[in-house]
């Protein structure tokens, strides 16, 4: 009972930072959401230097920094295309800097310097094209988008924990995440896309059909996310990714679902704005 208590009180923080943040306007949601991302690479590249490998670390998030913020200013106006080409250096940089490094194991430690990169720092920086509208660079921020992709990515996550609970029997994927369940997976897939039938009359930046078809990327991609983090933390022997958050693990374990649906959800998005 303890622990569920403690796991509702910081839910229900973490919910309220999410959207408070995302409608109080750009600069907190400039401030919050970089503050996850770099959140984030330290968790991963933490357990990653404790497997052994010497990744670039403090390279990697000043990178990731860059990188969001370049977008920010892209998306918002602020700054023109052509400051998008100067994060083109950060791999030649990275790669010359490996050199000057004694390490035995080169281009494993620069593997995974990089893919905390692609896997972490590339779609919440993408969170900034879907705030100013796929970054049209017309300086115009609307939350209402984000704010319907984070409601249904709440609502598939919940409802396929609670059903998987309690009705689960069939095993999804055993070999990398043994409590995930088909009877979870499925009802909350039919609870998103129960929801985004709803949500055009909430936020209009979508027809019904379209929030369809981003439930549907939801609940397909948001278990797969789900699945990605339970085999990084499988490999390293760990139960949660972090402890920052009191009955949810680290912060990698709430945005698990987010870093492999952002980059669908855009690419969809930016098809028929």
């Amino acid at each position: 009972m303890k622990n569920l208590l403690r796991r509702s009180v910081t839910g229900i923080l973490f919910v309220i930072l999410v959207f408070g943040t995302l409608f109080a306007g750009s600069i907190a949601f400039l401030v919050f959401y970089l503050a996850l991302l770099i959140l984030s690479l330290l968790e991963f590249y933490k357990h990653k230097e404790r497997s052994g490998f010497r990744v670039q670390k403090y390279t990697a998030i000043f990178s990731s920094i860059l990188l969001f913020v370049f977008l920010f200013g892209y998306a918002s106006g602020i700054l023109g295309l052509r400051w998008l080409s100067i994060l083109l250096l950060i791999p030649p940089v990275m790669m010359i800097r490996q050199l000057y490094r004694n390490d035995e194991r080169d281009f494993d430690s620069l593997a995974v310097t990089f893919y905390g990169l692609i896997y972490i720092a590339l779609p919440l920086s993408l969170l900034n094209l879907i705030v100013f509208h796929s970054g049209t660079g017309q300086g115009q921020y609307d939350p209402s988008l984000l704010a319907g992709i984070f409601i249904l990515i709440m609502l598939n996550d919940t409802a396929a924990f609670l059903i998987g609970v309690r009705f689960g029997r069939n095993r999804l994927f055993e070999r990398i995440s043994p409590k995930k369940t088909w009877e979870g997976t499925i009802c909350g897939g039919i609870v998103a896309l129960a929801a985004a039938f709803f949500m055009s009359g909430l936020f209009q930046v979508l027809d019904r059909i379209e929030w369809l078809v981003v439930a549907l990327i939801v609940a397909v991609f948001g278990i797969y996310g789900d699945l990605v983090e339970s085999l990084f933390k499988r490999r390293l022997g760990i139960k949660d990714s972090g402890q920052l958050l009191p009955g949810h693990g680290g912060i990698l374990d709430r945005l698990d679902a987010w870093l492999l649906v952002i980059p669908v959800v855009w690419v969809y998005t930016n098809f028929i704005f």
